[in-house]
């Protein structure tokens, strides 16, 4: 039973995000208005994370962008303060991996690729309009609209860009070797995240696995980057060039904002006429999901696995859903068909692990 509290009332459990409860909630008005949205409210009072949760709030007021989670309000619900955000009706690109996996084939080339593009522009716009950094760009943290818009959400541990912290905090998997090792990041930090994401769709395995903490983190700050290539031979030059500069160690060395990987995504994306749009994402998620499927008990997905402010990094044991500990793809199978220029064809080879 749905309990009410003023104008907002709380569904159920989404998960967590990085500080906060995440739940499914109704914004409730007159004459039987209802919208559906997310409230999002502070797990832990220590006057940090108060402090943390409060510039989150007024960090996303600022910030109105086609690929952003919105804002509506901060609020008290239930006597806590909490954050009221927009519903998105979809898929984290954590259910989108774990779908591909369930059929046995990596996602689509072009698309993996437009979805970066377009967090991309997320990420200029929140650099021009707030000089932030995100510092959590994830799987967890990118969603797919059922219309194909893509969103990036979660601006909990946002920061200003180029500050330095006196705790670390983040996804170890998806940080920057300069967050690792200094507790600093800025926007080219973000870059490099971002990367690590495209690499993760594009092969369908990790960049930096590891059973903790210490080990992803010792792997981000020095260990093999390989070429997607070599998992993936569906991967064209012209992707793997992109992925190569943004997973550079040195940020000088990676593209000088978000503004500049986007425009080379979308050089790949269009310089031969035409490439994928919103329609295009819309119709292979429709046909790779199903109709109505993102009302489940579980979705949207939250990837509970933040270094806690002020925990040191050397042992954290890392939650199953960090290490993606899914079966390995033992078969090829064709993509969805979705009405575009060209058929969706996927195909990879995997790569022989070494590593114990």
């Amino acid at each position: 039973m749905a309990l009410k509290e003023g104008k907002y009332r709380i569904l159920r459990d989404l998960g967590a995000g990085g500080m906060g409860m995440v739940r499914k909630g109704l914004l409730v008005g007159q004459a039987g208005f209802q919208r559906p949205i997310v409230i999002k409210q502070l797990k832990h009072a220590e006057p940090e994370h108060l402090r943390l949760f409060v510039e989150e709030a007024r960090r996303y007021a600022l910030l109105d962008h086609e690929n952003i989670g919105r804002i509506f309000d901060f609020e008290r619900v239930r006597g806590e303060l909490c954050i009221i955000l927009e519903f998105i009706d979809g898929w984290t690109v954590i259910e989108y991996l774990e779908r591909h996996r369930e059929l046995g084939y990596l996602p689509d080339v072009e698309l993996s690729v437009f979805m970066t593009s377009r967090v991309c522009r997320a990420l200029q716009y929140v650099f021009e309009k707030a000089r932030i950094a995100h510092r959590d760009i994830s799987p967890s943290n990118i969603m797919m609209t059922t219309e194909g818009t893509v969103k990036l959400i979660d601006f909990g541990i946002a920061a200003r860009s180029g500050a330095r912290e006196s705790y670390l905090a983040g996804k170890p998997a998806y940080m920057a070797p300069e967050m690792a090792v200094e507790k600093r990041a800025d926007h080219r930090s973000d870059i490099f995240s971002l990367g690590t994401v495209l690499y993760e769709v594009l092969t369908g395995e990790r960049l930096f696995p590891g059973d903790t903490s210490s080990v992803v983190l010792e792997r981000v700050v020095a260990g093999p980057i390989p070429p997607s290539r070599e998992t993936n031979e569906a991967v064209p030059e012209a992707v793997e060039e992109i992925l190569a500069r943004a997973l550079q160690r040195e940020p000088s060395e990676r593209y000088p904002d978000a503004a500049a990987m986007g425009e080379a995504c979308e050089h790949f994306l269009y310089d031969k006429g035409y490439g994928p749009t919103n329609l295009t994402l819309k119709h292979y998620l429709g046909s790779l999901f199903g109709r109505g499927m993102t009302d489940s008990p579980g979705a949207p997905r939250h990837e509970p696995t933040l270094i806690p402010v002020g925990d040191e990094m050397g042992t954290v044991p890392l939650n199953p859903d960090e290490t993606l500990a899914a079966p390995p793809l033992t078969r090829v199978a064709s993509p969805v068909e979705t009405p575009r220029p060209e058929a969706l064809r996927t195909s990879h080879k995997r790569r022989r692990k070494s590593e114990g």
